[in-house]
């Protein structure tokens, strides 16, 4: 899977997946913050040795998030501030988690409203981690705090280097499996990278390349034998498509639409803080009453779960298009046309 950093308004997120040799599949989302009742959130905070850095030295972040060599403070503030102001209870539940032996355990924060947690200071945990085990910041949110939330977003910040990832896949699982059958309520899990271990490396000419820099290459480069993804962000990318893992996901919801669980974000390339819903949306809710979407050679794409967006577009679309095709175009009732690069 390929995860454009360089999106357009108004999609919130554009996935490229390879289909064969000939073709790829785009999996791409309208950017919608919803209005939910009853919404919980939380943020959780990694706070393995691995993370020091952060809380006191340079790494790359987006402008969105202002500047501060604790690096985690205004990404923290700022992300936690967004969260109060939509949950429900006008507060966010915070953590910081990979502390104490083997990176088991979590430090809990408390829970604030908008106005607190912008002064807070989030300075490095009290003992940070020897290991990054996430899954007991996940079951603190979705087990001992929101266990019967009827809706739940939770974000993780890390970077990048987690140790018990088969043990989240395997809850992740578990998850689905609540929501399927109707014995949890609708959770979102976003992990958020944050530092310098996000990546690709040429393996003939050792090049770096931040996300950054790549523009709109990811799908060239991530169909090149010499570039590789970096182990970190390979792990968040593993997460987030663990809804089409035929292991550990591959479940449907009652409309028959897999159950995504994971989503991952990037700081450094983050241009809005509604990213963090993107893929909270469904091919049930409709945007805008026709569309049509083209490839580069002006040919319409072909939907997978339709024939054509002529009765509907929906905020969640899925299509496949040539595996050359440059770009894809949405054209609106209207008569306004936008461009979204895939490739160079």
């Amino acid at each position: 899977m390929s995860q454009l950093s360089s999106v357009v308004e108004p999609y919130g997120e554009v996935n490229v997946f390879p289909e064969g040799s000939e073709q790829v599949r785009v999996k791409a989302t309208i950017l919608m913050k919803p209005e939910v009742e009853g919404a919980q959130t939380g943020l959780a905070i990694d706070g393995s040795r691995s993370m020091a850095p952060m809380f006191g030295g340079p790494v790359a972040v987006s402008s969105l998030f202002g500047s501060n060599n604790n690096v985690v403070q205004p990404v923290a503030r700022t992300m936690a501030e967004y969260l109060a102001d939509f949950d429900s209870d006008g507060e966010t539940s915070l953590i910081y988690w990979a502390c104490g032996k083997l990176g088991g355990e979590i430090e809990v924060i408390g829970d604030m409203n908008a106005s607190d947690v912008v002064k807070y200071e989030f300075a490095k945990p009290k003992d940070m981690g020897s290991g990054t085990n996430l899954l007991p910041a996940i079951k603190y949110f979705t087990e001992e705090r929101f266990r019967y939330t009827p809706w739940g977003i939770y974000l993780f910040v890390t970077d990048g280097l987690i140790d018990d990832i088969e043990d989240v896949k395997k809850y992740t699982k578990e998850l689905c499996e609540g929501i399927a059958s109707g014995d949890r309520g609708f959770t979102k899990l976003v992990i958020i990278g944050l530092g310098n271990e996000f990546y690709y490396t040429n393996s003939k000419t050792t090049e770096k390349l931040t996300p950054d820099k790549v523009g709109s290459r990811f799908v060239e480069l991530d169909d090149s034998p010499d570039w590789e993804k970096s182990p970190a962000w390979k792990a968040l990318e593993d997460l987030d498509d663990l809804d089409e893992d035929e292991t550990y996901g591959c479940i449907k919801d009652t409309k028959g639409d897999y159950i995504d669980i994971w989503d991952h974000k990037l700081a450094a390339t983050m241009k809005s803080l509604e990213e963090i819903f993107a893929e909270v949306v469904s091919r049930n809710i409709t945007v805008s009453p026709n569309a049509e979407i083209r490839d580069s050679y002006g040919n319409p794409v072909k939907p997978v779960d339709r024939d054509s967006y002529s009765d509907g577009l929906p905020a969640l679309i899925e299509f496949t298009m040539p595996k050359t095709s440059t770009s894809f175009t949405l054209i609106l009732p209207n008569g306004n046309e936008v461009i979204q690069p895939v490739s160079v």
